[in-house]
């Protein structure tokens, strides 16, 4: 007398694994627009930072928005590992903008500094903290367009804004960070990438006044400088890399 039956294995059709199993071929990959961004949580940006992208300036012009002096650098690891909270920033040139990083800084989001930042072009930034707190801003011909917490309003009236951050799913507070940096990418063209820590065309400088600067060696690429007063407080963490 035959045994009962065994249930039915049932592989699961909506995953790629349920195809596998059943030797089909699965379903092509989707990749989100802020996966690209995931890099950042596990860099020395993750836990606070600003970056900001700015087009048709030059990265002296961008360090002046910043109200950095180009000509008054400082090593940028000496700024990288104090845990003052002078505010300081780091440029790049790179594909047609100028990258602009603030490790626990926070100046890029301020209508001070992206309305000069824009004068040539567009600026666009995303700032985030340990506290989970976030602003989202865009500027361009030097007017700040839109600048909120996200989510943003419900209605955005700049069509241009409108477009980077449409379909980002803002209104989740998931992967906040990495969405705005995605809307800043739309917005200006480039974003933050992992590549963009290494090699010789990085410089930095304080926003603000600088004081006691010092020059940096020949083979950091980096110009760095101190700001001339200290904002709120925030955390800190030492960054080694990006």
């Amino acid at each position: 007398m035959a045994g009962a039956g065994a249930p039915a294995v049932v592989h699961k059709a909506a995953d790629r694994l349920g195809h596998r199993l059943r030797g089909e071929p699965g379903p092509a990959l989707v990749l989100r627009p802020e996966d690209a961004y995931r890099w950042v949580r596990g860099s020395a940006l993750g836990d606070a930072a600003t970056v900001t992208v700015v087009t048709g300036a030059t990265p002296e012009d961008v360090l002046v928005a910043f109200g950095a002096d180009p000509q008054r650098p400082e090593p940028l690891q000496v700024l990288a590992a104090e845990l003052g909270i002078d505010p300081w920033v780091a440029v790049l040139p790179v594909d047609g903008v100028v990258l602009a990083v603030e490790l626990n800084g926070w100046q890029g989001s301020l209508d001070p500094v992206l309305r000069p930042a824009s004068t040539g072009g567009r600026a666009a930034s995303m700032y985030w903290n340990v506290n989970a707190l976030t602003r989202l801003c865009f500027a361009r011909a030097g007017t700040v367009l839109a600048a909120w917490e996200p989510p943003p309003p419900a209605h955005v009236a700049d069509a241009e804004v409108r477009a980077a951050v449409d379909g980002l799913g803002l209104d989740d507070y998931r992967d906040r960070m990495e969405k705005g940096l995605a809307a800043v990418e739309r917005f200006t063209g480039r974003g933050p990438r992992p590549a963009d820590a290494s090699g010789s065309r990085r410089r930095a400088s304080g926003t603000g006044s600088c004081r006691g600067c010092r020059t940096c060696g020949p083979s950091s690429g980096w110009r760095t400088g101190r700001g001339a007063g200290p904002p709120p407080p925030r955390s800190a963490r030492t960054p080694s890399t990006w």
